[in-house]
């Protein structure tokens, strides 16, 4: 009973962050069986499925204070290059687009099929049609998956089997880091990536396949529990390449924002 009030509270402060608030209210009143719910702020409009569990990645991404706290702490231009990994239904490049910036160059990785649905739909409506919106994985070396999803949610990996997956399969695409940022930017740089991939930025990050990481100027990262062996390694391989952790969220323990030095340092 006291978590069910809690996440009501939750998403009632969420929902007063958007326009039309009494619309809003209407909405998840007398429309929650359907689920399907627009949010709106200022000419952005994006599309949640609550029914999928799209508030926590969507909403509240763009909302909460998880990532929006970290802009604080960078230094980026104006004409943005976002490289999302994990993007859920883009409420990232959205709060992006919230805060004043304009997407120069955008390129946004979702694996669960029916989320990307959502994303590219809400990414197209708010950022045109130039952003590359891949329905892949990302991971440490480029195979294919037969994987099973379910209809939407933040929790889904690739390595094991997803609470409330339907019965349909589909074959997933697994790129390397590399790969993902020739295909979004070919050989120029990256502004800001933020990556959130259940547990998949250690099979990535670790790799030989991630040396354009060198090109990312900002790094949000979700840092997912694992040995210590293995986060230490993480580390290891960040500060190799040139970053420096700089801010962890106070809404979320495991995000982390990094600057790369090498990047600073040089004058790019």
């Amino acid at each position: 009973m006291f978590q069910k009030l809690s996440n009501a509270l939750h998403g009632l402060r969420a929902i007063t962050s958007f326009d039309g608030v009494f619309f809003l209210l209407c909405q998840r009143l007398l429309g929650r069986r359907l689920g399907w719910t627009i949010y709106e702020k200022g000419r952005l409009k994006f599309l949640v499925d609550h029914l999928a569990d799209d508030q926590s990645g969507t909403r509240d991404c763009f909302a909460g204070p998880m990532y929006r706290e970290l802009f604080e702490h960078m230094q980026l231009p104006r004409q943005l290059r976002l490289l999302d990994l994990g993007a859920n239904g883009g409420g990232f490049p959205l709060l992006c687009l919230d805060l004043g910036f304009e997407l120069a160059a955008l390129a946004c990785v979702e694996v669960n099929p029916f989320t990307h649905s959502r994303l590219a739909l809400n990414i197209r409506h708010n950022a045109g049609l130039r952003p590359k919106i891949l329905n892949v994985a990302l991971g440490g070396h480029s195979r294919e998956l037969t994987l099973s999803f379910p209809m939407g949610g933040t929790s889904f990996s690739i390595y094991g089997a997803a609470a409330g997956a339907t019965n349909e399969e589909a074959l997933i695409k697994v790129l390397t880091l590399d790969e993902i940022m020739c295909c979004g930017f070919g050989d120029e740089a990256v502004d800001l990536c933020k990556m959130d991939v259940e547990g998949a930025e250690y099979e990535a990050l670790l790799s030989d396949a991630a040396g354009s990481l060198r090109r990312i100027h900002y790094l949000v990262i979700e840092i997912h529990p694992a040995e210590a062996a293995k986060q230490d390694a993480l580390y290891s391989k960040l500060a190799s390449h040139g970053f420096e952790r700089i801010k962890t969220s106070s809404a979320c323990e495991g995000v982390h924002l990094f600057v790369n030095r090498q990047w600073v340092d040089s004058g790019c």
